[in-house]
C-alpha cells in the first residue's frame, strides 16, 4: 500500500471523528486526531443509570456514554409544589387546551361540564332549506347554520264564481296561517215561465244556490187536448189550440151568420136551408097561405 493512499484513509478517518466530536459537544472541525482521540477519551461510560425524584424536584442527567437501559421515575410524598384543580370547563366546538394557571405546578384536576341542553345531536335530522318557513333558521345533519326558504302565504283570501277562469283556485306553495279563506258567494233567483226558453244566470261575483220558478200564469192555458181548427171558430175571434204538441194560436173563420129570420108559406116554399156558420137564433115561421091551402083540400 503506498504512502499516499494511507494518508488518505487516516484523513478520511480523521474527518470522521471530527464530524462526531462536532455532534457530541467535545470537537471542532480542525481538531487533529490528537485532539480528537484525546475527547473521545474523555467520555465517561454512565452504563445504565437509575434515579428517583421526588415530586417537585429536578434530577440533572450527567454527561457521559448511556446503554439506554436506564430509568428517571417519581416517587411521592414530601414535594414542594402547588396543584390546580380546575373547572367546570365549558366544551366548545373547537379543541382547547387546559393548563395550570400562573403559580401552580400542575393541575390535579379537570372537571369538564355538560354539554348544553341546547347543543343536540342533529345527525338524524332531515329537514331541508324547503322544509323551514323562510328567515326562520336551522342546524342541518351536518351541523350547518341554515336560513329556510319555504315562502309565507300568511292568509290567502279568493272568492270563486262562475265566471271564466275563476271557477278555481289552485292554493300556492308554501305556509298558511289558517285564516284564509277561498269561498263562494250564493245567491238566489226565481223567474217566471215565458213563451220562449230562458237563461237564469247569477250576478257577478255570486253562484247560484237556488233558482225558484214560478207557476205558469193563470191566463195560459193547457192545450194538450185542443184539437180545434179555424173553421171551427166564429170569424175573427182568435183562440189557442194544440199543433203537434206546441200551443198555436188562430184566427176562427166560420161564418157569423147572425140572427136567422125566415118563413115557409107552403105553396111556394116548402122548406128553409140553414147557411153553414153560426147563428144567433131567429125564426122560420109559416104562413097564412099554408092555411088557405089547407083549407081547399
Amino acid at each position: 500500500m503506498s504512502v499516499s493512499t494511507e494518508i488518505a484513509r487516516l484523513q478520511t478517518a480523521r474527518n470522521t471523528l471530527r464530524a462526531k466530536a462536532v455532534d457530541l459537544g467535545i470537537g471542532t472541525n480542525t481538531d487533529k486526531l490528537d485532539d480528537l482521540a484525546t475527547a473521545f477519551d474523555g467520555i465517561v461510560n454512565r452504563g445504565s443509570v437509575s434515579a428517583q425524584v421526588q415530586e417537585g424536584d429536578t434530577y440533572t442527567i450527567p454527561a457521559g456514554y448511556h446503554d439506554g437501559s436506564g430509568t428517571v421515575s417519581g416517587v411521592s410524598g414530601g414535594g414542594n409544589y402547588s396543584l390546580q384543580s380546575k373547572g367546570p370547563i365549558s366544551p366548545t366546538k373547537s379543541q382547547q387546551p387546559i393548563t395550570a394557571d400562573s403559580g401552580y405546578y400542575g393541575l390535579s384536576d379537570v372537571t369538564i361540564g355538560p354539554i348544553p341542553d341546547a347543543y343536540q345531536n342533529v345527525s338524524s335530522v332531515d329537514a331541508a332549506a324547503g322544509d323551514v318557513l323562510a328567515n326562520k333558521i336551522i342546524v342541518t345533519a351536518d351541523g350547518t347554520v341554515t336560513p329556510g326558504t319555504m315562502p309565507n302565504n300568511g292568509a290567502v283570501n279568493k272568492t270563486l264564481d262562475a265566471t271564466t277562469n275563476n271557477q278555481s283556485y289552485t292554493v300556492p306553495t308554501g305556509y298558511h296561517n289558517g285564516s284564509g279563506k277561498v269561498k263562494i258567494v250564493l245567491e238566489t233567483k226565481t223567474a217566471t215561465p215565458s213563451a220562449s226558453a230562458q237563461d237564469i244566470t247569477p250576478s257577478t261575483g255570486k253562484v247560484l244556490s237556488k233558482v225558484t220558478v214560478g207557476a205558469i200564469p193563470s191566463n195560459w192555458g193547457d192545450t194538450t187536448g185542443d184539437d180545434g181548427v179555424a173553421a171551427n171558430v166564429l170569424n175573427g175571434v182568435k183562440v189557442h189550440t194544440n199543433n203537434n204538441g206546441a200551443a198555436e194560436q188562430i184566427t176562427g173563420s166560420m161564418p157569423n151568420n147572425g140572427a136567422i129570420a125566415a118563413t115557409i108559406d107552403g105553396l111556394t116554399t116548402t122548406s128553409y136551408s140553414v147557411s153553414a156558420g153560426y147563428t144567433s137564433g131567429g125564426t122560420v115561421s109559416l104562413t097564412n097561405d099554408i092555411e088557405t091551402a089547407l083549407a081547399a083540400i
